[in-house]
């Protein structure tokens, strides 16, 4: 009975994965698994890495610290630019509107809407 590749335990010559630790026990086996985690990487953005999930996390930061200033400043009148600002840059509520409109909006429209947003907001918070 061969070994696993990495733990030492015993795997049959028919399991492509060991049993205890998961790692592939031939190469056609590695070979798929690095396919799969390859795909899952892609359909996430990259898991975070490169620029679109750098722009994606870059898009939640921005959106929930517009989000908090909306609810600070809420009793200012200004809040409300600014909890909407925040809303249409997060990627899920962007997601939402591409599917309802049928078409992708684009980076730049998100941030011009947003940008003008924030600054109604600030003028609204420093004027009013």
């Amino acid at each position: 009975m061969p070994s696993c590749r990495n733990c030492g335990t015993g795997v049959k010559d028919s399991d492509n994965f060991c049993p205890t630790c998961a790692t592939p026990q031939n190469d056609e086996a590695s070979r798929r698994l690095n396919e799969y985690i390859d795909k899952r990487a892609r359909g996430l953005g990259g898991g975070g890495h490169g620029p679109d999930g750098l722009r994606r996390r870059l898009q939640y930061a921005v959106g929930y610290v517009a989000l908090v200033a909306g609810l600070t400043t809420l009793t200012a009148g200004a809040g409300v630019f600014f909890l909407l600002a925040g809303l249409v840059v997060l990627p899920p509520v962007q997601s939402l509107a591409e599917t309802q409109l049928g078409r992708p909006l684009g980076d730049r429209p998100t941030a011009a809407a947003a940008g003008a947003l924030f600054v109604a907001g600030t003028a609204a918070f420093v004027f009013v």
